[in-house]
């Protein structure tokens, strides 16, 4: 390799250098979206947690995830019914704004976690998982 060469690979590299440093990387701008995607996560919550809250007064969005027979047996009072297989279908049905706190609840805790991730990749930040309907010991409503 000529000393030209070399010199010119130098001269690269402190150029991509520099425009890493100060973010203009391309390649740097992705890892930083990537990142803040893979940031937001649902979390869990109990149904004592929700009940407090719901009495407080705070504004949440209760979602049941289940089928619309089992939804009939008996839901948590006040909560609204989107099977989680149809919550992109719906999505018309749910808060227009993204940062609105979202409960999801199904029989088991498996749908739930499934309509959680959905919410988060429909852009939806304030996502809580309570699981099974079975841990609402506060009565339901048919």
């Amino acid at each position: 390799m000529s000393k030209l060469s070399v010199f010119l690979l130098c001269i690269l590299a402190a150029i991509g250098f520099w425009f890493y440093s100060k973010g203009a990387c391309p390649l740097q701008a992705m890892n930083q979206s990537s990142s803040a995607v893979s940031s937001v996560s649902y979390q869990k919550i109990t149904a004592a947690q929700v009940k407090a809250r719901l009495a407080k007064g705070d504004m949440l969005t209760v979602i049941d995830v289940r089928t619309q027979d089992e939804y009939a047996s008996g839901h948590v009072p006040g909560s609204i019914l989107i099977p989680f297989d149809e919550i992109k279908a719906k999505a018309g049905q749910l808060p227009q704004d993204k940062n609105t706190e979202i409960v999801v609840y199904c029989r088991s805790g498996r749908r739930s976690a499934i309509a959680a991730d959905t919410l988060i990749a429909l852009g939806y930040t304030r996502i809580y998982d309570m699981g099974a309907v079975s841990s609402w010991t506060y009565g339901l409503e048919k």
